[in-house]
């Protein structure tokens, strides 16, 4: 497995002019942020008070996203912008690679409308669940099984919520850490993807369950952290030997395994009191200042690593931190989304101070391949040459149940380890068979598409043979008349002369003649 240090990659997107933001006495207000066309990279932060060109502020950041103005040429929608950056992301994904994508912005700046977007836009979210989808179809033709789950949560007043939870008792959802892949979230239900739609239920559901609230800067204010988390699996098969004759309809064993995941991160928008104007207002004003103080407690992260990433980082200060601890400097691949209103020079100027420091740190990125070896279980029924593997299986759960139930009567814990040796097992072969099922139901498709182009070819044969043999038909038909007439003619001009001759030696005329 090959590593590589990668620096976050930080992006800044300008949104357009809210509404609210129109004032009849100033149609239209210029951008206090500018992002120059020559300049990609450039983005430049003029001071309303500043009175000579030295006091803007002037950045460099990797992407540059201008969303201010739909009549500008360098105009970028949602769509246009998951063109530039969703391709990687989906790459490193499939690689083997952990990625991480955050929006961090203020209140009202265009987070949650980048990530998740409406109807007529959709966000980076939904854009890049449908190509996930799509690359998941093609892999199965190369014989790699993929199974994505997601699981959605928020993190609200520092507690963790499990968005895609169903009823009304709340789970208390606690943040453990692996050893070998890092802090996790307890207790939180996984759903596997079936398809798109499928995936827009679940993502419309968690969104109705995510917090939100009313403030003077937005009608409806995310008041948590919502994450949203895509785990992969590819198992990829093999045929033992290059040369078989079933290398085509058989899918072999599988050879390599890799487990990546991708975070989907929408920040709540840091926010300051005299701006959102929640006085009074207790769970408000709870809400904003623990939003600030993981918001606070990530900056500080932010700085230290970038300044001295040897030193102690505070991740567990906060949960939001903790939870993202291997992706802002450990195995991930990460990129920041930085949006900025234009009008608002205190909180852009703010922002873009942070997004700078954040392009300085380093993550250590590799892909999560792991060679598989059979599982050793010998099961004698699994052999049988006269049973298929789905009827073999059944067998091996029938006689499994009886030796639990069996085993229920002696010590669970001196038999724990052969029965989870046995479930694994029985894991991996209903997965192989599922997958088994699904590659050869492509392949048919396949054949069926030849054996339908096949026949396309012999009907067109067989219309342009029925096309020629009438033609034929038909000039062979006139050919004949042709010759009819002409014999016809022949006949009538040689029975005349052979008239003319009879006449002239008729006997009669002879005598007549002597």
């Amino acid at each position: 497995m090959s590593t590589k240090s990668n620096n976050i990659k930080v992006s800044v997107r300008v949104r357009p002019l809210l509404k609210r933001e129109v004032m009849p006495e100033n149609e239209n207000p210029q951008s206090l942020i500018t992002m120059p066309v020559s300049e990609p990279h450039k983005v430049v932060l003029t001071n309303p008070k500043g009175k000579t060109s030295g006091d803007d502020k002037s950045y460099l950041f990797d992407e540059c996203i201008w969303s201010f103005s739909k009549g500008d040429s360098h105009y970028t929608d949602n769509c246009k912008y998951y063109e530039r950056t969703g391709p990687q992301l989906l790459s490193h994904f499939f690689e083997g690679y952990n990625v991480c994508l955050l929006a961090y912005g203020q209140t009202s700046s265009g987070k949650t409308f980048t990530m998740m977007g409406d109807s007529e836009q959709p966000g980076i979210i939904p854009l890049l669940i449908k190509d996930i989808l799509k690359q998941m179809e093609i892999c199965i033709n190369q014989k790699i099984n993929c199974e994505l789950k997601l699981l959605y949560v928020e993190i609200y007043n520092e507690q963790v919520k499990d968005l895609l939870e169903k009823g009304t008792v709340t789970k208390k959802c606690k943040v453990r850490e692996h050893p070998s892949t890092g802090p996790y979230v307890e207790n939180v239900k996984e759903y596997t993807v079936e398809d798109y739609e499928h995936f827009l239920k679940l993502l419309t559901f968690g969104n109705s369950n995510r917090s939100t609230a009313s403030t003077s800067m937005n009608d409806k204010s995310s008041r948590s952290h919502a994450i949203l988390t895509l785990t992969l699996k590819q198992t990829k098969f093999e045929n033992s030997s290059p040369g078989d004759i079933d290398e085509v309809s058989s899918i072999g064993e599988a050879s390599e395994e890799m487990i990546s995941n991708i975070k989907l991160v929408d920040l709540a928008g840091s926010e300051r009191l005299q701006k959102t104007k929640v006085y009074g207002q207790q769970d408000r004003l709870k809400e904003g200042t623990l939003i600030n103080k993981s918001l606070t407690v990530l900056g500080r992260c932010i700085n230290t690593l970038a300044s001295n990433p040897t030193a102690l980082i505070p991740y567990r200060e906060s949960i939001l931190t903790y939870l993202l601890k291997e992706n802002l400097a450990g195995n991930s691949k990460t990129c920041m989304i930085f949006c900025v209103s234009p009008l608002d020079y205190e909180e852009s100027h703010q922002t873009l101070n942070y997004a700078n420091e954040v392009k300085k740190i380093k993550t250590l990125a590799k892909a999560n391949k792991t060679k598989l070896s059979t599982v050793p279980i010998n099961w004698q029924q699994l052999q049988q040459t006269d049973q298929t593997v789905i009827d073999s299986l059944k067998g091996e759960i029938e006689a499994l149940t009886n030796k639990l139930k069996h085993m229920e009567k002696v010590s669970l814990v001196e038999n724990q380890k052969p029965i989870d040796n046995i479930i694994e097992f029985l894991e991996k072969e209903s997965n192989k068979v599922k997958f088994e099922n699904k590659y050869l139901k492509q392949m048919m498709s396949m054949k069926n598409s030849h054996i339908k182009e096949l026949n396309n070819h012999i009907d067109f044969i067989t219309n342009e043979y029925q096309l020629l043999f009438s033609e034929y038909k038909q000039l062979q038909h006139a050919s004949l008349e042709k010759q009819k007439t002409r014999l016809l003619r022949s006949f009538e001009q040689t029975r005349s002369e052979m008239d003319l001759e009879l006449q002239i030696f008729d006997p009669e005329n002879l005598d007549c003649i002597a």
